[in-house]
């Protein structure tokens, strides 16, 4: 049962946004008025940030970020910080077993040995089904695993240009839109039918129990923050939120979601 999902460019502007504006706190980066180069490809972005008070000019010659900027990048690293324990458990799990592989993380002495476990074709991805059940958007969570993995990477030359007009967006859709979907995951077996509800709740709260496990070791955590700077902070930088064991605990009702993804 395909799924069409899409992005406007309105929600374009909306996580591109979020993405310069996470740069220009934390490293910090303050544009030039008069863009040029590359740096003109963030023109319709910072206008949309404009727009929406999250940024402001300095002295006729720079952006830089106002205080209503930083508070709208608190609530999104939360969501993120969320995402990264929550959702990466669902990114490999093997349907036919029930395994999932991170129930395995400890057994590896290394991140390369692990990623090495996750390149086995058995694991599903089962990250935009576990979001759709939830009612969330998967375009966002999407969007959320190419920042983790740095997919806009901001050294490389011509990130500007991706970050709101690349192919990017194409295939963060293509991932949403082949992606196997939660109403697809019910089957027949000897004992009967087995509703799709009742598998995608099932592994949910499965995948709830292991990052529960999980949560005591030590988890990747979010954008890498840049090295010492000269340049001025106009905000205190944003740094991820680390949420207790009881908070995440609530995760184990299959429907929840935190209030951190309320808009």
């Amino acid at each position: 049962m395909s799924k069409t999902y899409s992005v406007t460019e309105e929600e374009k502007k909306r996580f591109a946004g979020i993405y310069l504006l996470e740069y220009m706190i934390n490293t910090p980066y303050t544009p030039p008025l008069f863009l040029e180069g590359n740096d003109q490809d963030l023109e319709s972005i910072l206008e949309w940030l404009m727009a929406e008070e999250l940024v402001t000019t300095k002295d006729d010659a720079i952006y830089i970020p106002t205080q209503k900027g930083r508070d709208h990048l608190v609530k999104f690293m939360a969501r993120y910080s969320e995402y990264l324990t929550v959702f990466d458990i669902y990114s490999a799990v093997d349907l036919e077993s029930g395994e999932f592989a991170f129930e395995r993380w400890n057994e590896f002495e290394t991140d390369e040995a692990f990623h090495k476990f996750l390149d086995d074709p058995r694991w599903d991805d089962l990250r935009v089904a576990v979001a759709d059940y939830k009612k969330m958007n998967p375009v966002e969570i999407v969007f959320m695993s190419f920042i983790s993995e740095r997919r806009f990477g901001r050294n490389s030359s011509g990130w500007q240009f991706d970050l709101l007009l690349g192919s990017v967006w194409d295939e963060i859709l293509e991932i949403c839109n082949t992606a196997i979907q939660w109403k697809d995951l019910g089957y027949e077996d000897d004992q009967g039918v087995v509703k799709a509800k009742d598998v995608i709740k099932d592994i949910i709260r499965q995948g709830t129990e292991i990052m529960l496990d999980l949560l005591g070791d030590k988890m990747p955590k979010a954008i890498s923050k840049p090295g010492k700077s000269d340049a001025e902070y106009y905000v205190d930088a944003v740094d991820t939120e680390d949420f207790s064991s009881d908070f995440y605990a609530a995760y184990r009702d299959p429907k929840y979601v935190s209030k951190n993804w309320k808009n």
